[in-house]
């Protein structure tokens, strides 16, 4: 297996198809038809791949959030799936990885993210975090106002030496 870190600028049709049908295929019915991004794109992404074949993907978005008014970076994680065939072979352990190694060199404060299924979050040592959160509510490309309430799938790990607390957090931007 090999990961690959691609910009999204740089993901050209061929990719887009390729990143479009494991995503269709791991959120179904969820999952938007017509894009590879939910809410809004990621800054990038990592990809796994077995030989040409894409077998896995994660986004990462780069931002600065306020945490009971004091400024965090935050690495923040966007629909990591792996395709049917190849679950269950630690892949997304090996993403995971791949991005607190990113996030130690580069710096970040927290990785963070959003599951509703997360034991393979918590065997890569993310905690569930308990925070009144507040963001900028998307919908079909179209902002619909601020959103605010504890959400009850919010994941943190800590990267540096920042310590995470209850509170509010503003993502000074959309949720994940």
């Amino acid at each position: 297996m090999e990961i690959r870190k691609i910009n999204e600028y740089e993901i050209d049709a061929e990719l887009e198809k390729s990143i479009q049908e494991l995503l269709t295929e791991s959120f179904p019915g969820i999952y938007p038809e017509d894009r590879i991004y939910y809410k809004q794109m990621p800054h990038f992404r990592y990809l796994a791949y077995d030989q040409e074949t894409l077998i896995a993907q994660v986004g990462l978005d780069y931002r600065v959030m306020n945490l009971n008014g004091r400024f965090i970076k935050v690495l923040g994680i966007i629909d990591l799936c792996v395709k049917r065939d190849y679950r269950g072979k630690n892949i997304a352990s090996e993403l995971l990885n791949k991005i607190d190694e990113f996030g130690r060199v580069h710096r970040i404060d927290f990785l963070l993210l959003f599951a509703d299924i997360n034991k393979v979050y918590l065997n890569n040592g993310f905690v569930k975090a308990k925070n009144t959160c507040k963001w900028l509510k998307i919908d079909e490309h179209k902002t619909l106002g601020i959103g605010e309430e504890e959400i009850d799938e919010l994941m943190i790990k800590k990267m540096g030496p920042k310590d995470w607390e209850e509170g509010h957090l503003d993502m000074l931007g959309y949720l994940y």
